[in-house]
């Protein structure tokens, strides 16, 4: 079967056929012109999905190398907290954290509980024992920095848990 002639013919009786009808050209036209607007539509939602994938995946590897750099740290630091518990006293948040806080948002929860993690220690840094030699406030003044750095203690493990999940995450 010869395809070229076979064509040639049809497309030849297409336009007889256009040109014995005279309104179908501008129906054609509308159609086209329709058909061209949603093609430029969903053209430009797919490339939008597309550019909002790839601002994901980038944002979940960001955050993928910035737990990679705070896990080491928050495991470091949990010893100074379980030991701080102990004794009683005041550990101030790791410099590798402190210097890191505004990427933190980065992290979604893991980075909220690092804040919460950081702000507790620092109200524990800022908050002074009674200068009364009253036994009743001392004892209430070292139960409040017990349970301060309890939950501090509590945060720093979420934390750690979060970004090890984090670093598991895939990207494609």
């Amino acid at each position: 079967m010869d395809w070229v002639g076979w064509i040639r013919g049809s497309l030849s009786a297409a336009l007889q056929w256009f040109e014995a009808h005279p309104g179908t050209a501008s129906w054609l036209e509308a159609v086209g012109s329709i058909a061209t607007i949603v093609f430029v539509y969903l053209f430009a939602l797919f490339q939008g999905r597309r550019t909002r994938s790839h601002e994901s995946t980038d944002r979940i590897r960001r955050a993928q190398g910035l737990a990679l750099v705070l896990i080491p740290a928050l495991i470091a630091f949990k010893p100074k907290i379980e030991t701080a518990i102990i004794q009683k006293s005041k550990p101030a948040p790791p410099d590798e954290i402190i210097h890191l806080l505004d990427q933190l948002y980065v992290l979604g929860v893991a980075g909220g509980l690092i804040l919460q993690m950081v702000a507790v220690l620092q109200a524990n840094q800022r908050a002074e024992p009674p200068v009364t030699e009253n036994k009743n406030g001392r004892s209430l003044y070292n139960t409040v920095v017990r349970q301060r750095l309890g939950d501090a203690l509590h945060y720093c493990e979420a934390a750690i848990d979060a970004l090890m999940k984090l670093t598991r995450a895939r990207t494609a």
